[in-house]
Parts: C-alpha cells; structure tokens; sequence
C-alpha cells in the first residue's frame, strides 16, 4: 500500500499536468548532458567548465520534478540562471550562435516593452535613462536616436542598468557610440580559443552627447550590459556607482527543446585598451556587434551575436 501511493500521485500528476512540465529521471539526465556538453565546449574558463561539467554528469537526477522547478534547483547550483520555456524550438546547443532573423512577433514584443528603454527623466542637474535591456539591434536605431535628442541639453547624464540583463551585443555599441565624437576601438573579448574585436560605429543618426556619464550598476547587472559599462569605465568616458557585476559575458544557450543557460562565454581581454589596436573596418556602417577581426584558430561558428530568445 505505501508503494501505490506515491505510483499513484505520479499517475495522477502525469494527467492532470502539461506533459511538458512533468519530467522524470531520464529527461532530467538527458537535460543535465545536455548542460554539461555546452559547458565543456563553451564556458570561457575551463577549468570551471571541466568542474561543472563533471557536476552535472554525475549529479543524481530527480526520480520525478516539474521543469520549473529543476530550473530553479540548476540555477542555484551552478550559480548562474538555467531558463525553462516550453515554447521555444529546439535549437542543436553546437550549432545555434548565429542567431535567426527576428520573428514579427519578437519586433512587437520589443516595440511593446518600448525597447527595453525608459522612462528617461531630464531634471536640472542630470538626466536618466534607466535600460532594462539592450533590446533588438534591427528596432535600435529609432528609439536610440530619440533618447539622445531627449537628453542632448541635459548638464550630466545617467544610464541605469541596475536591473539590465539581456542584451544584444551590437545594440549596447550603438549606445556607445553616442558617447564618443568619432569611431573609436571599443573592447575585445576573449573567447574560448579566439578574441572578438570591436569598434564603436563612425557615424549615428541623432546628436552625440559629450557631457560627463555615470553608470549605475548593480550585482543583476549582466552580459552586454556589464560590457557596456566596463568599456566605458575603461575608456573613462564614465563613473560606475553601485555593485560589481561578475565580469563574464553570457549569451543565452539552448541545450535541449525546453531549457536554456545563460552561459558565460567570454571575458574582457587582459589590459584590451593598452595594446595598439588594429585598424579599423575598411567599410564604415558595419552591422553593429560583427565580428571585425578576429585572433587565433578560426572557429566554426562565432558567438559574438548570442540567440535572442
């Protein structure tokens, strides 16, 4: 009798919950290899990827859990989020760096969170433009412009990312590069095996704004959004108040059909801004966030433009 009782609210789970929520002990094992491969070939350090690796391979799976919940118990584990959406696609977790054009129904949802801006505040001694992302590079260059516009007669200005998580990479440049009076070389990062360079764009739509800027950070502060703010620090083109964020670049990784890591792959370069940088690209307008050059074995595919889902 006591072993029909647990069958029994398994069976009774199993129906009366989306099939997809519902896993058991051998979706739990696959989801964990799953994790554990994409660690192994693309976490920057890896020697944290061999240890969390390793982790994951042997960590004993759930006998039965709701997906949810696995994701929440993964994230406090490895200590940097694993995601759970039923909706996405199953993506190869080797073969998804390069991501697709964005849907319409991505460009509505962007437009809808006015495009992860806002709202910007102008008060006599500052103005604030608080960024819950940096959101799609194909809808930046409009709203951008504007907020520029917005702030132009604005004595100081403030950049918010105290709660600034996701991020397109070549949007956060094109931010940057209002900040500047002409193109400059903004930050490499380094990569498993190779370095991605970056320059800020040599012309922007709206006014440039040559005022001093400071960044308000917090530890939630993450992936281009950190980025943005170490280049400008680094740069001294700005003051950062607030928390440390971790200093790892992340892009969001499909392992399997429902889950995603918010996997770090890449670290700012020691002393980038110190070395003579290359010359800039030959064709100016470059798509921001390309890839300009690149150091070291060519790799087979090029996670500078992370997935946007």
């Amino acid at each position: 009798m006591r072993l029909r009782l647990p069958i029994l609210a398994v069976v009774l789970l199993w129906f009366a919950t989306d099939r997809e929520l519902l896993l058991t002990a051998p979706a739990v094992r696959r989801i964990q290899f799953a994790a554990a491969s994409d660690l192994e070939a693309r976490y920057v350090d890896p020697a944290q990827a061999s240890r969390l690796g390793a982790y994951l391979r042997h960590r004993p799976p759930e006998w039965v859990t709701l997906a949810p919940l696995l994701a929440v118990r993964l994230s406090a584990e490895l200590r940097f989020p694993v995601g759970y959406n039923w909706a996405a696609q199953e993506l190869s977790p080797v073969n998804n760096a390069t991501p697709p054009p964005p849907t319409a129904d991505e460009r509505s949802a962007d437009q809808r969170d006015h495009f992860g801006i806002g709202p910007i505040t102008v008060a006599a001694d500052a103005a604030t433009i608080p960024i819950r992302r940096f959101g799609l590079l194909e809808n930046a260059e409009a709203p951008i412009a504007q907020a520029f516009a917005t702030v132009r007669s604005a004595p100081n200005l403030v950049f918010d990312l105290r709660n600034c998580q996701d991020a397109v990479p070549g949007t956060a440049l094109l931010w940057a590069s209002y900040l500047f009076p002409e193109q400059i070389y903004w930050a490499t990062l380094q990569y498993r095996g190779f370095t991605e360079e970056y320059w800020t764009l040599p012309k922007v739509t709206g006014p440039r704004f040559t005022g001093p800027v400071t960044v308000l950070t917090s530890a939630r502060t993450a992936s281009a959004c950190q980025g943005f703010a170490f280049a400008l620090q680094a740069h001294r083109r700005a003051t950062i108040v607030g928390e440390t964020a971790p200093g790892l670049f992340s892009a969001r990784r499909q392992v399997t059909e429902h889950f995603w890591l918010l996997l770090p792959e890449a670290r700012p370069w020691d002393e980038p801004y110190r070395k003579p940088p290359s010359d800039p690209p030959a064709k100016p307008g470059y798509t921001a966030g390309s890839s300009i050059n690149s150091h070291g074995p060519e790799a087979p595919e090029s996670p500078a433009n992370p997935p946007r889902r």
